[in-house]
C-alpha cells in the first residue's frame, strides 16, 4: 500500500477476497464498523450481500478514501 492523490477515484472494484463463508466474515467486519455498499441495479439482503452473477455471492465495502474492495463466495 502507498499514498496516492488518485486514492479514491476508480469506480471499479480495486480488490476482491474469496472467502468460504461470506456470511460470517460480512459479519465480522460489520462488527468492527464496515459498512457494506449497495447498489441501486442489484439486490442485497439485509447485510449487504448480493447474488453474483453465474452463482455465487458478493459484498462491496469502502476505504476511508473511498476504494471499492470486495468479499466473494462461491456459495
Amino acid at each position: 500500500m502507498y499514498q496516492s492523490a488518485t486514492a479514491g477515484r476508480s469506480p471499479a472494484t480495486l480488490a476482491t477476497g474469496y472467502v468460504d463463508d461470506i456470511d460470517q466474515v460480512v459479519e465480522e467486519l460489520a462488527d468492527v464498523g464496515v459498512e457494506f455498499v449497495r447498489y441501486d441495479a442489484d439486490e442485497h439482503d439485509a447485510r449487504g450481500i448480493t447474488p453474483r452473477a453465474g452463482g455465487g455471492r458478493i459484498a462491496w465495502f469502502q476505504d476511508p478514501d473511498g476504494n471499492t474492495f470486495a468479499i466473494e463466495a462461491d456459495a
